[in-house]
């Protein structure tokens, strides 16, 4: 099954095609890639020709939905949502957090996957492999730096790109190499395509992105609809 992999919910987006869990094509996005719905078509479109596959040949969309950058995330959802509905295949929703954790080194079975989410704060989660599957344990979080400093406790490493806030205050043999860190869309892309092969699918309508928070400018409306009698 050929499965189009999209990533964008950070500084390094990138897109794959992957066909029975081996990446045919990969490539890293630029900065306007990921920021404008019109330029990841371009690079969609020069990735299936890197490939010599037609956009009706992929039979999958997996698509990263956060936690992550706000219009990353909405413009990778978009663009897969439309490129599903387009060639009528199916869409999977992958977690970021999952993404990055399923991106870990062999030897690597339990990690709290980090993003940065800003205002000082971090996403996280935690996940342990059960053989090919990464599972979480728990409910994706908010906490500061020092909370999650506080569960990188053996055997667990920590992981992601949420990482790069505050290295110097968790401890180093915890981290896994930087390499490691960002989700990658052949990561995305092979989640998704085991998520379609087990009969789990998303809505090509209702899908949207995993924001976990309102934005800024969300929550400073909403304080000014509050102070307004």
């Amino acid at each position: 099954m050929l499965t189009l992999g999209i990533e964008t919910s950070g500084m390094v987006g990138s897109v794959a095609l992957v066909e029975g869990g081996q990446c045919l094509a990969a490539s890293e996005l630029s900065p306007s890639g990921r920021r404008h719905a019109r330029t990841l078509v371009a690079e969609l479109k020069s990735l299936l020709e890197q490939a010599g596959c037609r956009p009706h040949d992929c039979r999958c969309v997996a698509v990263s939905i956060g936690p992550g950058s706000f219009t990353g995330l909405r413009v990778g959802v978009v663009c897969a949502k439309t490129f599903a509905y387009a060639v009528g295949c199916p869409v999977a929703a992958v977690d970021t957090l999952q993404a990055i954790a399923a991106n870990s080194p062999a030897e690597v079975t339990d990690v709290i996957a980090v993003m940065d989410a800003l205002r000082g704060e971090l996403f996280h989660a935690r996940y342990v492999r059960r053989g090919e599957e990464w599972e979480r344990q728990g409910e994706v979080r908010i906490s500061s730096s020092v909370q999650v400093w506080g569960e990188l406790v053996p055997p667990v490493r920590g992981t992601g790109p949420g990482l790069a806030r505050g290295t110097g205050e968790f401890p180093a043999e915890r981290l896994l190499p930087r390499e490691f860190w960002h989700p990658r869309a052949e990561v995305v892309a092979r989640l998704g395509e085991r998520q379609v092969w087990a009969g789990r699918r998303d809505d090509v309508w209702s899908l949207q992105p995993f924001y976990l928070r309102r934005s800024a400018a969300e929550e400073r409306s909403a304080e000014q609809g509050d102070s307004i009698p």
